[in-house]
């Protein structure tokens, strides 16, 4: 694998994606997308190059609700390409993001709830008083991309499994409304959290190279699936 995201020519340029419009990020997203899936064996090169990237490996995050791995960092670009397995009951709370994103849904589905923009989405927003703008059901194939300050919510199938592309992050933290446990709360990118919370959400050894064989089983039972 080469040692920049823009060196390998199926994923193109992303030096000209303008991050701060999601017309620009979805049309390079799906560029990026098409490749990945569509490019014999990419996928799983990539999923081999993960296998034995110790800098990588130390990026995965692993929550009894999904599993983030990521595939491709490029620090000169400040983008990041993480596949998602989503486990049994996943839902989220209303959250905005750090940084813009685009997503495909490879297996799977999940409903997908946008509520609009974070301008007044603050700690004691209740969350019962959001009206959902858009609701969809996100299939096999789906790709959108949304905007930072976009708030939204995901409640997946078992074992749906997605790509997601993030560009460079907009800000230091993202707030997350969770009504059950009483109140909201913020989370904070890699680099402003205390060495106890990161080595907690880092995956261990054996369950990063369980969890990337599980992957390859679900797609490639996905891939079947869908050549029947």
């Amino acid at each position: 694998m080469p040692t920049d995201i823009t060196e390998h020519p199926s994923f193109g340029d992303l030096d000209a994606v303008d991050w701060d419009n999601t017309a620009s990020i979805l049309t390079a997203a799906e560029h990026l997308f098409d490749a990945v899936t569509g490019h014999p064996g990419l996928l799983a090169d990539l999923l081999d190059h993960l296998t034995g990237d110790p800098a990588l490996r130390a990026m995965c995050e692993g929550y009894d609700f999904m599993d983030k791995l990521v595939l491709y960092d490029s620090p000169d670009h400040r983008i990041r390409l993480r596949l998602h397995r989503y486990r049994p009951g996943y839902f989220d709370r209303p959250h905005n993001h750090r940084w813009p994103f685009a997503s495909r849904i490879l297996r799977g589905t999940y409903l997908h709830r946008l509520y609009g923009s974070d301008e007044q989405f603050t700690e004691d927003t209740d969350p019962d008083q959001l009206t959902p703008l858009l609701e969809r059901v996100e299939h096999p194939g789906s790709t959108y991309a949304l905007h930072h300050t976009s708030v939204h919510t995901v409640q997946a199938e078992a074992d749906s499994i997605s790509l997601l592309l993030r560009g460079p992050a907009a800000k230091d933290r993202f707030l997350i409304l969770d009504k059950k446990a009483g109140g909201s709360f913020w989370v904070y990118g890699a680099a402003q959290e205390s060495p106890e919370t990161r080595t907690s959400k880092i995956m261990k050894p054996v369950q990063l190279d369980q969890t990337i064989t599980q992957v390859r089983t679900l797609l490639t039972d996905a891939q079947t699936e869908q050549r029947r």
